[in-house]
């Protein structure tokens, strides 16, 4: 595959993210579908439903958490139009490092609350999506 087409998925994956992140922030949740509040629930309550305080404290967690998120993917998606469209390496590194910074500071986490349906949900489905493009500019920059 091209460098166009690593470099449009990386675009792409980042605008996706950065609109995840907003609906995150307004809806305060990860999933439209209640998945994720369950495992949460079951996980920490034991139960099917999160508390209703749990539910309030989550909802707001997630204003921040997605502004953030929107914040972080659109910065990577800049980065990624400007300095890794160009080959510049740094940019490529700035992503790489914020990447995985991320994901090894929230995968250890996760395992130590005994969260491993994020790990499960998040972590791993990102590490799975991150990888190819990653590895393909690391070999063609």
């Amino acid at each position: 595959m091209s460098f166009n087409f690593w470099l449009n998925y990386l675009r792409y994956t980042s605008l996706f993210f950065a609109f995840m992140g907003l609906m995150w922030a307004v809806l305060g949740s990860f999933d439209p579908f209640g998945i994720y509040d369950q495992m949460m629930s079951q996980a920490f309550f034991n139960t099917n439903e999160l508390p209703t305080a749990a539910k309030r404290v989550f909802r707001f967690v997630l204003a921040p958490f997605g502004a953030t998120a929107m914040g972080y993917f659109i910065l990577q998606y800049y980065i990624a139009t400007h300095a890794v469209a160009k080959r510049e390496k740094w940019g490529l590194n700035a992503i790489t490092i914020a990447f995985f910074a991320w994901f090894f500071l929230d995968t250890t986490l996760s395992i130590m609350h005994g969260a491993w349906f994020n790990v499960m949900m998040a972590n791993i489905p990102s590490l799975i999506a991150m990888t190819p493009p990653l590895y393909y500019f690391y070999k063609n920059i």
